[in-house]
C-alpha cells in the first residue's frame, strides 16, 4: 500500500522518481524501490514524505482512505496565501482562544 501511496502521489505531481528523489534529497533508486515495496522507508523518510505531499502517515501507510485526519484538514494554510504550514502550537493557541471565548459567553461577557 505505502509503494502505490507514494506512486500515486508523484504522478499526480507530474513528477518522475528521479524528480521526487531531489526534491526530498533521496536518490532516484529508493524512490523506485519505495514505490516497487522492495524497500520500507524509515520513519523520518515516510514523515518528510508525507510532509511535502501534505498528507497523513496513516494515509500513505494505507490505515485511512483520507489524505488528512478532518481536524488537520485546516492544519495548512491555503498556498496562495502563505508559504508555511499552521503549527501544532498555533493550533492550540488558537483552541484555547475559543475555550475562553465560550467560557466568556457562558458568563454572559
Amino acid at each position: 500500500m505505502l509503494g502505490s501511496r507514494i506512486r500515486e502521489l508523484r504522478e499526480e505531481r507530474g513528477l518522475t522518481q528521479e524528480e521526487l528523489g531531489k526534491i526530498l534529497n533521496l536518490t532516484k533508486g529508493n524512490i523506485s524501490k519505495y514505490e516497487s515495496s522492495k524497500l520500507e522507508p524509515n520513519i523520518e523518510t515516510i514523515k518528510l514524505i508525507a510532509n511535502y505531499f501534505k498528507v497523513s502517515t496513516d494515509y500513505l501507510l494505507g490505515r485511512s482512505e483520507y489524505r488528512n485526519y478532518p481536524h488537520t484538514r485546516a492544519a495548512h494554510i491555503d498556498e496562495d496565501e502563505a508559504s508555511y504550514p499552521i503549527t501544532q502550537k498555533d493550533l492550540d493557541y488558537i483552541e484555547k482562544l475559543l475555550k475562553k471565548a465560550r467560557e466568556n459567553i457562558k458568563k454572559g461577557q
